[in-house]
C-alpha cells in the first residue's frame, strides 16, 4: 500500500519538474538586467528568476540614437499545486517603470491585483543616452518566482522626412494629373 501513495506523489513530481525546466529554459534564452547600448529599432527579450523571499529591482539600460516609440512589458505567473502549502512561485508588488537619466520617472505600471500577472507601457522618447527600464517585485513563492517580457524601440520619423514625403506625394500628383490634360488634349 506504501507504493500506492508513493506513485501519486512521484506521478505529480515529474510533470511539476517538467513545468519547471520549461518555465526554465524560457527564462534562459533572456536577457538579465544590463546595458544594452542603442535600442533603436531594436527588439530584446528579459528575464529573471529567484530564489524565494527576495526583493529584487532589475534594472535594464538602453539609449536612443533617434526619436522613437518604446514599448515594455513584463509576465510572471503564479503556480500553486496541491501537493504542498503555499504557493510554489510567485511575485507580488509587482511593477516596471521608465526612467530617463536623471531618475526622473517616465511612465509606469504596476500590478493592481493578485491577478495581474501582465504589465505593460509605452513612451515616445527623444534621443538620450541612460534611459532604465526598470521590473520590481518581492518574491513570495515558496519555491521562488520569475518573470519573462519584452523590451523594444521603433524609430519615428523626423518632421523633415514627413515633409519630403508629403513633398513627394504632392509632386505625383501634379505630374499624374498634368499627364491626364496632357494625353486628353
Amino acid at each position: 500500500m506504501e507504493t500506492r501513495k508513493e506513485k501519486p506523489m512521484i506521478a505529480l513530481s515529474r510533470p511539476l519538474a517538467a513545468a519547471v525546466l520549461a518555465g526554465a529554459s524560457c527564462v534562459a534564452h533572456a536577457t538579465g538586467p544590463g546595458p544594452f547600448g542603442n535600442l533603436s529599432g531594436q527588439t530584446v527579450s528579459i528575464g529573471s528568476s529567484f530564489a524565494p523571499g527576495v526583493a529584487f529591482n532589475d534594472v535594464y539600460v538602453f539609449d536612443l540614437a533617434s526619436f522613437s516609440s518604446v514599448a515594455g512589458t513584463a509576465v510572471t505567473l503564479e503556480l500553486d499545486l496541491p501537493v504542498s502549502p503555499g504557493t510554489e512561485f510567485r511575485i507580488a508588488d509587482f511593477a516596471i517603470a521608465f526612467y530617463d537619466a536623471s531618475n526622473t520617472l517616465i511612465a509606469q505600471d504596476v500590478a493592481t491585483a493578485p491577478d495581474d500577472y501582465t504589465l505593460s507601457l509605452s513612451a515616445m522618447l527623444p534621443a538620450a543616452t541612460g534611459y532604465r527600464f526598470v521590473v520590481s517585485g518581492n518574491v513570495t513563492g515558496t519555491l521562488g518566482g520569475s518573470y519573462g517580457g519584452v523590451l523594444a524601440a521603433a524609430p519615428v520619423p523626423e518632421p523633415e522626412t514627413w515633409a519630403m514625403l508629403l513633398a513627394g506625394l504632392g509632386l505625383t500628383g501634379w505630374f499624374a494629373r498634368h499627364g491626364r490634360k496632357a494625353g486628353a488634349a
